[in-house]
């Protein structure tokens, strides 16, 4: 009944700037007429922020041809044409069950005044996301340039530390693959040979590493570090750690937060 209510609404529309008649606003048809046959060929599955083409030229009319189409997408959008191109926008909300399914109204109007509508689901999916390592937290937001610091762990000569970023709250990850980018400074006479991130979820279960090692007398003063990932199964992610090992005495190794060099974790489900 919803979707009856919504056409009844939409016609008129399209009747009005389409060029419609008066048979068609009042949603009367000639009694010899066949009414035309509406076909949508679009995915079944897309991503937010993608470009979704529509398309309705399969659409026919037995006993005429179909003089326009009227699409109408639930964000209440309503494009016209035999072809169009829509965006859906990520709702921005990480603790929605995805997929989330909307229906597209194809409407129809042939050269007799008859009108006929169809429905397409399409599933929609987060394409990415990304969050930025900041001060213990994880956000969504770039910080601005700072830095924390960390001492490069060697067994007991310079026991093991680690920074901990956490989530406000956990965010359901699909399966993806993940990489992250870590900005690292240091003197170049303390030594840095192995860096290790590890993804756990709510209950501190771990549902990922990596691990990314060097020479071990490199004498680099700054490096950016690659590491990366996969998750096969559905999992919620509520927190990473990143470990330093190497040698180094006090904390002389920096994490960059900001800026051109702003660390960050990214998700991406469109493998």
């Amino acid at each position: 009944m919803a979707v009856v209510l919504i056409v009844l609404l939409f016609i008129p529309i399209f009747s009005g700037c389409l060029g419609g008649n008066k048979q068609v606003e009042d949603n009367i048809s000639p009694s010899n007429n066949d009414a035309p046959v509406p076909v949508v060929t679009a995915p079944e599955k897309a991503y937010f922020g993608d470009a979704i083409v529509f398309d309705a030229s399969k659409s026919h009319d037995p006993d005429g041809n179909i003089e326009s189409y009227g699409w109408l997408f639930d964000e209440n959008e309503i494009s016209e044409g035999v072809t169009v191109i829509h965006t859906y926008k990520f709702p921005n909300d990480f603790h929605v069950k995805y997929p989330i399914i909307y229906s597209v109204i194809l409407s129809v109007i042939d050269n007799n005044g008859s009108w006929e509508y169809t429905t397409h689901e399409i599933m929609l999916y987060p394409k990415e996301y990304t969050f930025y390592l900041d001060s213990g937290k994880l956000t969504t937001e770039k910080p601005s340039s700072h830095i924390d610091k960390i001492r490069a762990s060697f067994g007991k000569f310079n026991p093991l530390q680690e920074l901990t970023y956490n989530l406000p709250d956990f965010v359901e990850i699909l399966l993806c693959a993940w990489n992250a980018t870590i900005y690292l400074e240091k003197p170049r006479l303390t030594i840095v040979n192995h860096v290790l991130l590890t993804l756990y979820n709510e209950t501190g279960e771990k549902i990922a590493e990596s691990d990314s090692s060097f020479r071990l007398f490199d004498f680099w003063k700054e490096k950016t570090i690659k590491l990366q990932g996969r998750i096969d199964d559905s999992n919620e992610l509520k927190s990473i750690k990143l470990l330093v090992y190497g040698f180094s005495i006090g904390k002389k190794v920096n994490i960059l937060y900001g800026g051109e060099k702003a660390s960050n974790i990214c998700f991406n489900f469109a493998i």
